[in-house]
């Protein structure tokens, strides 16, 4: 894990690869002293994101591409400036 990793795959793709929570990754990785790195999308990662969430792909679906965590690809459509659609949950009915 920690020679994928420090090859450049994410946490969440080694934590998903593995069924294990992205969480038990970290922990494990800290404990045998591996430097976590600044989690964020690079430029190309944000076009793409924005791109495909503009598409009509959700938030989630972007973020199962791209290998990383859903709350990081809100952040990124945020950043970029971008409106975000209204969050509905399944079966159409609008969240509280």
């Amino acid at each position: 894990m920690i020679a994928s990793y420090e090859a450049g795959e994410s946490l969440i793709s080694i934590a998903t690869a593995r069924r294990l929570g992205k969480q038990t990754v970290s922990r494990l990785f800290s404990e045998a002293g591996v430097r976590i790195r600044r989690q964020g999308l690079d430029e190309e990662q944000v076009s793409q994101a924005v791109g495909a969430y503009l598409s009509g792909k959700t938030i989630r679906e972007v973020a199962a591409e791209l290998g990383v965590g859903h709350s990081m690809v809100w952040r990124a459509l945020k950043g970029a400036g971008v409106e975000l659609r209204p969050n509905v949950r399944r079966g159409g009915r609008p969240a509280k």
